[in-house]
């Protein structure tokens, strides 16, 4: 009954929002915005990482202030508008309800990054992006927590925040100060630990209450100079057991984290395994880390020492925005090589039945960090539930014809039911930031108390369920 209900309430709301004619938002709202600020009636001046599946909204008020968001949040609540903010639009979950004539929140002129190299914090707008915050930071000698994609933004850390430094300094929420946040009814707030349990549910379920105009972190002191140690090793497929193998049975020390990859290779225009170690430190010390991944026979190598601000840059083809891409991810206590193998396969089939050309870029991704200093943290201090994952694993669709819809969600469940019955859990994990938006609230955001938790918060709030775009929680679950 309470899915019924909020599928009726969803509708009534898209009914009302296709009523409205789209002109009165630039006149009603327009005079209360900033000058930095526009409103435009298509979804091309804010467009999405993923054409798969992706909100319906066709306005979209791009602001320049904090007042500003809290201004369309008025509007939209007045006018029975449903909205949605965005910084990059890389959110790839099929959870959206918008209609047409609803609202895009853009966020990404909030993107101011101050470094207090004294005080060891960076404030950052919400409109930030990784590497507008990493570019920051490097120049004043400091690291953060942040995530694998330079074009990724604020929603990166709502959902917990993984990243390569996390083994030093744990996840993006631990290093967390305060959030600027505009709430469910336009009012503006500064969330701390001094917040209480709101505090809590933003660190890891942040999406469901409220719009981030801007943060603070903590910030770290260089390790090595700034200059640490990765690159891609390169296996061929009859690796893929002992590549497994070798990852699965990795130490994880503080320093360490990889990116276990099934890519195709532009050059040879075949499948191939990719594994991208990454060292906090001196390259010595990183070759006898992953010594069992070195003794494999690879194809290539080309790790090496390499200056923190650069890591992400190997990867700024995944920034491309547009095409379809379905995405399907599973947490794991461990990995299984069998497993593996059955996934390799299937991706290879996919791509050779499919073709380069068409679906080249679909990957199979795993992510495996240090959980060190994340698992000294309380797992009940924050409602981020996932500290006992030791892989984050994610296969990604990517192609342009929709046609290939069917092909590529087939290929999605398969690997992610692969994944879920060899995982090590008696229950299923599905990190927010990777997931698609069909598995249970639990999976999503833990036990059956974090789960109730979040919708006695989500009742005090946001009771009308305004922030219901992204896994949105029930009020009083």
């Amino acid at each position: 009954m309470r899915f019924l209900l909020s599928a009726a309430l969803a509708f009534s709301f898209a009914a009302t929002a296709s009523a409205i004619r789209t002109p009165g938002i630039q006149q009603i709202l327009g005079p209360k915005l900033s000058s930095g600020a526009s409103i435009a009636l298509s979804s091309s001046s804010a467009p999405r990482w993923s054409q798969y599946e992706a909100p319906r909204a066709q306005i979209v008020v791009n602001v320049g202030s904090e007042k500003d968001v809290a201004e369309t949040v008025k509007y939209c609540n007045e006018n029975r508008l449903g909205f949605l903010a965005q910084t990059s639009g890389h959110g790839w979950a099929n959870t959206w309800t918008l209609d047409k004539g609803d609202v895009i929140i853009n966020l990404r002129a909030l993107n101011t990054v101050n470094v207090d190299k004294t005080k060891k914090t960076v404030t950052v707008g919400g409109g930030a992006i990784i590497k507008e915050i990493v570019e920051e930071v490097y120049k004043n000698q400091l690291h953060v927590v942040s995530g694998g994609c330079n074009c990724v933004g604020t929603g990166f850390m709502l959902g917990g925040g993984l990243g390569r430094l996390m083994g030093e300094y744990g996840l993006a929420i631990d290093n967390l100060l305060s959030l600027n946040l505009v709430t469910a009814d336009g009012n503006t707030i500064t969330a701390s630990a001094s917040s209480g349990d709101l505090w809590w549910a933003l660190r890891g379920a942040g999406h469901n209450f409220g719009i981030v105009t801007s943060y603070v972190v903590r910030a770290h002191p260089w390790i090595n100079n700034g200059t640490h140690w990765s690159g891609n090793i390169v296996f061929s497929g009859d690796q893929v057991e002992a590549v497994t193998k070798a990852i699965d049975k990795l130490a994880f020390q503080k320093a360490i984290a990889v990116h276990y990859y099934f890519a195709v290779d532009p050059s040879s225009q075949q499948p191939v395994i990719i594994v991208n170690p990454f060292y906090a430190g001196k390259t010595d010390d990183a070759r006898k880390a992953f010594k069992p991944i070195l003794d494999l026979k690879f194809i290539a190598d080309t790790t090496g020492p390499i200056a923190w601000n650069d890591l992400n840059t190997s990867g700024d083809f995944f920034c491309e925005k547009g095409s379809r891409k379905p995405a399907y991810s599973a947490g794991l206590k461990k990995l299984d090589p069998k497993t593996f193998r059955n996934i390799w396969d299937a991706y290879v089939q996919f791509i050779k039945k499919n073709g380069v050309d068409k679906v080249g870029k679909s990957a199979v991704l795993v992510e495996c960090y240090s959980y060190i200093t994340a698992r000294a943290i309380d797992r009940a201090s924050t409602a981020y539930p996932h500290r006992d994952v030791n892989f984050q694993a994610l296969i990604l669709g990517w192609y342009d014809d929709k046609a290939l819809d069917r092909e590529a969600e087939k290929l999605g469940k398969y690997v992610r039911e692969q994944w879920l019955s060899t995982s090590g859990f008696q229950r299923d994990h599905a990190y927010i930031n990777f997931a698609r938006g069909d598995e249970p609230l639990a999976a999503i955001y833990g036990e059956s108390w974090r789960v109730r938790k979040l919708a006695m918060l989500k009742k005090k709030w946001d009771p009308k369920g305004r922030f219901s775009q992204y896994f949105p929680i029930p009020a009083g679950y």
